[in-house]
């Protein structure tokens, strides 16, 4: 444990971890980092220690009691509470490396001068723990911060003009009605993606979804969207995508480039209502592509 003393002349002090106020005037709160916090004041006391802190407090004040440590150069020797907590500090976390102890001492004057000093004891190697829709909503949000702007963001995606070179999505939703979505550069990728993986979830309270929802949700957005996967799409991303859509379905997609050969259902379905031939008039199919929707 490491042990950084300070001398403070105003009463406040805030976590370095979290940020939260740890001290202020008469007051002793804790952070998710905190081991303990220990004042000097009438011998001594242990304040808000973590379950292993108390145990080894406990431990060092039974053997201070029992004469274990007489032989030990107490640097805190006031009372046996203060011992305790020398031979916690000192022996018990000594090889605790992320462990640090802020020493803060605080002087003034009354009748006389006066000081008191607390002892702040912080992991500094804590890690929050967040559930896992916390987890993905922390991380949706730094990739993503406009997100509840999603429909609109759906919506200028029908308006990009498609190219032979770029991908296209055409969704449906439970009538059946539904339209083309166009992807022609890594920035239009980065938009509607995300927007399509939390299509049905992204106005919901995310404590009311089902955690393994939220692990198949994250998982199609880790796959394919955090790993920015563009020229190669997975075979398996529209299935695995329609897995966690419950109000839409994704019909198609993949390269536009295959909408002008009858691969599949989809596209035999375009070329039969397309009056011509993809081939010999690729500027025209693409036209009709952009304007086409089924209601």
């Amino acid at each position: 444990m490491q042990i950084i003393p300070l001398e403070l002349s105003q009463t406040t002090f805030f976590c370095p971890v979290t940020g939260e106020q740890l001290l202020s005037e008469d007051h002793y709160h804790s952070s998710p980092a905190t081991l303990f916090h220990f004042i000097d004041i009438e011998g001594g006391d242990l304040i808000n220690p973590t379950p292993e802190i108390e145990l080894l407090y406990n431990e060092a004040l039974d053997e201070i009691s029992k004469g274990m440590h007489d032989n030990h150069k107490f640097k805190y020797d006031y009372s046996d509470e203060a011992k305790a907590f020398d031979i916690l500090v000192h022996i018990k976390l000594n090889d605790k490396a992320n462990y640090v102890l802020f020493e803060i001492c605080n002087s003034g004057i009354a009748c006389g001068p006066i000081s008191s000093t607390v002892f702040i004891g912080l992991d500094m190697n804590y890690t929050p723990i967040l559930k896992p829709s916390e987890t993905f909503k922390k991380d949706f949000e730094n990739c993503f911060v406009d997100f509840e702007n999603y429909e609109t963001i759906l919506y200028n995606a029908t308006l990009i003009q498609p190219t032979k070179e770029g991908y296209a999505i055409f969704m449906e939703d439970a009538l059946g009605c539904g339209g083309f979505y166009f992807i022609n550069t890594i920035e239009d990728w980065e938009t509607i993606v995300p927007a399509l993986v939390l299509l049905d979830y992204i106005n919901q309270d995310y404590t009311t979804i089902a955690v393994e929802t939220f692990k198949d949700i994250k998982k199609v957005y880790d796959n394919y969207f955090s790993a920015w996967i563009y020229e190669n799409l997975p075979e398996n991303f529209t299935a695995d995508l329609n897995g966690i859509l419950t109000d839409y379905k994704i019909v198609f997609f993949g390269k536009v480039i295959d909408l002008f050969e009858a691969k599949c259902e989809f596209s035999i379905e375009l070329l039969e209502e397309f009056e011509g031939t993809p081939q010999e008039d690729a500027g025209r199919f693409l036209t009709f592509l952009s304007g086409y929707t089924k209601n």
